[in-house]
């Protein structure tokens, strides 16, 4: 993944980030998962965090909760840094798919937006780490960018993506590792 673009950008995008409320990104996956979210301190694990935005806000959701913001770009995880100050919330410089700097498992995983920097060869690998790094009653939550335009690719080194997809990585990981996929028409796999 070129990281320049988001290098050269970082304060221009973290403030649109910031512009946007979590809630209102995440609405829908937040109506099945925030009463669970609530009821007990959860260990949280956002991957490519971005300006911090998500991390903190699932980390203010319980007094107990910790959240860990990954962000492989230094600069735009230098503005996360500063949004996230008061929040329980631990950088760390670290890139899909290998993510071998993350340590431990995860409640809940969120990939916002993620998905599509990864080449189709590496994300195999990478469903395989988040599998790793996600406790046996965890949550994956993985949203797409459908829409990827020639420049973005081009300039923002992106892939497209597709829901079916990452249905059959999910499910080819077997009956007994195969995450649970939440669509808008329900769960695939078991």
């Amino acid at each position: 993944m070129s990281l320049d673009y988001y290098q050269c950008h970082a304060t221009e995008l973290a403030t649109r980030y910031q512009q946007v409320s979590a809630r209102a990104v995440h609405g829908d996956w937040l109506t099945l998962l925030e009463p669970w979210l609530l009821a007990a301190p959860r260990r949280l694990l956002d991957v490519g965090a971005g300006s911090g935005r998500d991390a903190a806000f699932l980390a203010g959701l319980h007094q107990g909760n910790m959240a860990v913001a990954v962000e492989p770009c230094r600069a735009l995880a230098a503005q996360g840094q500063c949004h996230t100050r008061e929040a329980a919330v631990a950088w760390v410089n670290d890139a899909m798919p290998a993510l071998s700097r993350v340590t431990g498992t995860f409640d809940l995983i969120l990939l916002s937006a993620v998905w599509m920097h990864l080449p189709p060869k590496s994300r195999p690998l990478a469903l395989a780490r988040l599998h790793e790094l996600l406790s046996p009653d965890g949550y994956l939550v993985l949203s797409l960018r459908l829409v990827v335009s020639e420049q973005e690719m081009r300039e923002r080194a992106m892939y497209p993506v597709a829901v079916d997809e990452v249905e059959l990585l999910a499910l080819e990981g077997g009956d007994d590792t195969a995450p649970c996929v939440r669509t808008t028409g329900g769960c695939l796999g078991a």
